[in-house]
């Protein structure tokens, strides 16, 4: 029987807070919510800021202007840049003070804490876990895809020199793209599964998705960490960006208030992203997401809750391009495919259930491409109106994690019954394809079975499209219900209980204690010289007496005979 990736817990950190609780959706939904829980939402972002200031903390999240002394703090350098927007972390908040970081660059921090929320969100006790399920059988996907480019790493690596500052040991190491992945193995969770990180441009939460979509379907893995980590706030960045031509530069953007009635006096930063709406260019974000996957079976073995399922993840490039960073026909695949399975798979009446997070980058050509791709397909499947957001309007683009961002985002959706709509765009731009589209313009509430599928979409530089298929937790819950016996659902329900408690304490915690990461250096670590004893089948820590599994079966052996 088929395994189904079940989505059992998720955290991660953005310009909107922290995503576990569904605290950054909150922040970003804040106009819609009761007195209560914006209370709530405030007392978390108060633990990041160390500021309990309602008005400071909604102006020190989400998209605004890049914080005055922020270069200085982790770069070499503070040049004069075009344009300040940013999706910075809320101001005051620095990850790498959450644990006993030593000059860790400010992406891989990130990921610590990220993860770190991520493993609490499941409500089960690590350890536990982890021996249950053998340390061999659970993997992490992680990483950037620029790089880690602050003093700490790759930028340290290449100007330490230049700057009159010196290159350290550290520098070399902390440059690697996969070193989000390879931190969360040794650190948070001590696994000894598949580890790595599928770089593909903007696409690259979708492409290390799909990896761990995969490992669960094959059972290489029970449980799969899946991620992506970048902070884009660093002067090159900014500076290749707008030589490219894709960067919402201050000037441009104050003509475009100007042009639209808006005022052209200051820069209106909240507003410097305008999905598919008149616009001039992207703003650069950060952030760290995490989704914790597990076999279905396991998840209602160990009574997990179940936040909803990752069914597929496409990926295609575009062929012949002009240019690396022009768009292709790739994506007209990965949402074609999507769009077929549910059909396929759930019938035509299901794609009427579907909700599209575009990757609505805020550029003038992504408008009107990623609006064809969407329109197109649109009509060919017979939709008559595909609601599309886009949520870079909010926390801008964070780059290799901006499909985290959307993933973890609308699992907060189906937990809240509100989706975040492109709310900096007042109208659209006449040449967005609007057929067989609803674009959603304002903050949406929504019923419990309104949207059973999720599509996050994509597009990247060189052609990378990655477009996944999530579905939620009340139609994941109904397959479970169907393939499991009624005996398995009962037992399920009945240890699930003890989940949600520890999951009342997490809220608690979340709001009301300073925010301290996992980090496991230098413990429990195991020598294989001195501590392991061998078989052909197994090594054995002595100290637990627990085994670890080196079966391994090639898939075609019976033609190797």
């Amino acid at each position: 029987m088929s395994v189904l990736p079940v989505i059992v817990g998720y955290g991660g950190i953005n310009a909107a807070g922290r995503s576990a609780g569904d605290y950054a959706l909150k922040r970003m939904v804040y106009e819609n919510l009761s007195k209560t829980e914006k209370i709530k939402t405030i007392e978390s972002l108060a633990q990041l800021t160390s500021n309990p200031d309602e008005k400071y903390n909604l102006d020190n999240s989400l998209i605004r202007k890049l914080s005055k002394n922020f270069f200085e703090e982790v770069s070499h350098r503070n040049p004069s840049l075009l344009g300040l927007a940013a999706g910075q972390l809320p101001t005051g908040f620095i990850p790498s003070e959450t644990y006993n970081a030593r000059q860790h660059p400010r992406s891989l921090a990130m990921s610590i804490f990220a993860a770190s929320d991520a493993l609490k969100s499941i409500g089960l006790n690590w350890d536990e876990v982890s021996a249950k399920v053998g340390p061999e059988n659970v993997s992490c996907l992680s990483g950037c895809a620029i790089s880690t480019a602050d003093k700490f790493g790759m930028g340290g690596f290449y100007q330490a020199q230049l700057s009159g500052a010196r290159t350290t040991s550290k520098h070399l190491a902390m440059s690697l793209g996969e070193m989000s992945a390879d931190f969360v193995h040794a650190y948070v969770l001590g696994s000894m599964g598949v580890t790595g990180n599928h770089t593909g441009a903007c696409a690259t939460f979708q492409y290390n998705l799909s990896m761990g979509i995969d490992l669960i379907n094959s059972g290489q893995s029970k449980i799969c960490f899946v991620g992506a980590a970048e902070s884009g706030l660093v002067p090159e960045v900014y500076e290749g960006f707008a030589a490219a031509k894709g960067l919402a530069e201050d000037k441009s953007l104050i003509n475009l208030q100007a042009q639209l009635g808006e005022g052209n006096e200051e820069v209106n930063y909240r507003k410097a992203c305008r999905p598919f709406g008149e616009n001039v260019g992207m703003s650069i974000g950060e952030s760290a997401q995490f989704v914790v996957l597990m076999a279905d079976d396991l998840a209602l073995e160990l009574g997990c809750n179940i936040y909803g399922a990752a069914l597929s993840s496409h990926i295609h490039a575009d062929g012949y391009k002009k240019s690396i960073s022009g768009p292709g026909a790739g994506n007209y695949i990965t949402i074609g495919r999507t769009l077929n399975e549910v059909s396929d798979a759930f019938g035509t009446d299901a794609l009427n259930r579907v909700l599209v997070h575009a990757h609505g980058t805020g550029t003038p050509q992504n408008r009107v491409t990623e609006s064809h791709i969407l329109s197109s397909l649109a009509n060919a499947f017979g939709i008559a109106a595909m609601p599309v957001t886009a949520i870079k309007c909010h926390l801008a683009h964070s780059l290799a994690a901006a499909g985290g961002d959307q993933l973890t985002s609308m699992l907060g959706s189906w937990q809240l019954d509100i989706v975040p709509g492109i709310t900096s765009t007042p109208e659209l731009a006449e040449n967005v394809y609007k057929s067989n589209l609803s674009f959603l313009l304002e903050n949406q509430e929504i019923k419990k079975t309104e949207y059973d599928f999720a599509i996050l979409n994509a597009k990247g530089f060189g052609g990378n499209n990655g477009t996944s298929l999530i579905m939620s937790p009340s139609k994941t819950i109904e397959i479970l219900k169907q393939k499991h016996t009624e005996k398995k659902w009962k037992s399920f329900k009945k240890i699930q209980e003890n989940t949600i408690n520890e999951l009342e304490d997490f809220d608690n915690e979340l709001r009301l204690q300073p925010p301290i990461a996992r980090y496991k250096f230098g413990e429990g670590v195991i020598d294989g010289e001195s501590e392991l004893e061998f078989s052909n089948t197994d090594l054995i820590i002595k100290s637990s007496n627990q085994k670890i599994s080196i079966k391994s079966e090639l898939p075609y052996k019976k033609f190797l005979k």
